[in-house]
């Protein structure tokens, strides 16, 4: 996997060089054109009542780093951003959940399968004939080179609940690279 680009160190007195000026230009590139996606489902998700659930996306709006790879696919492991750069990345995102009277709706940020602490968002069901969308905390994580983020849901109405997958109220996750550790 591919290291960020750094601008070089270029001391009073020094003549820049071609190959300074090229690393330059592939930082400043990097920081205008750095990684960053948009996931969202367009097929609902049974969720089990109360067992958090990585959600699944089959549409990337954005996926996208400097070299064309990024981090997600559609076919194997959907629910995961998998951090091709360590940094931090601010995230987002949203689960919808279809009409139910019954109990709460929650979310919260995993990283490689556990729990990020300080993450879940509650919101209570939004009542008989009304779909629940729970926000996700929007928040800072930071990733190591081949870590995977996923936006994990619950419900807890007492049975089996689907997701929404259409329109504005999709279940959906994004997020971007915004700098390296501190």
């Amino acid at each position: 996997m591919p290291d960020v680009p750094e601008c070089p160190t270029i001391l009073a007195g020094d003549i820049p060089d071609a190959a300074d000026w090229q690393d330059v230009k592939a930082a400043i590139d990097f920081g205008q054109h750095g990684p960053g996606f948009r996931l969202r489902q367009t097929s609902t998700q049974t969720l089990t009542t109360s067992v958090w659930t990585s959600l699944t996306y089959t549409v990337e709006d954005l996926d996208d780093d400097p070299d064309g790879t990024g981090g997600h696919s559609t076919s194997v492991n959907t629910s995961r951003f998998t951090a091709r750069y360590t940094g931090w990345y601010p995230v987002g995102g949203v689960a919808g959940f279809a009409a139910n009277a019954t109990g709460g709706r929650m979310t919260r940020w995993a990283i490689n399968g556990t729990a990020l602490n300080a993450s879940c968002t509650l919101m209570p069901s939004a009542g008989a004939g009304n779909s629940t969308h729970c926000a996700a905390n929007a928040d800072r994580v930071f990733l190591t080179e081949g870590d995977y983020l996923e936006l994990q849901g619950l419900q807890a109405s007492g049975g089996n609940l689907a997701t929404i997958a259409t329109g504005e109220f999709a279940s959906s996750m994004n997020g971007h690279w915004e700098r390296r550790a501190a």
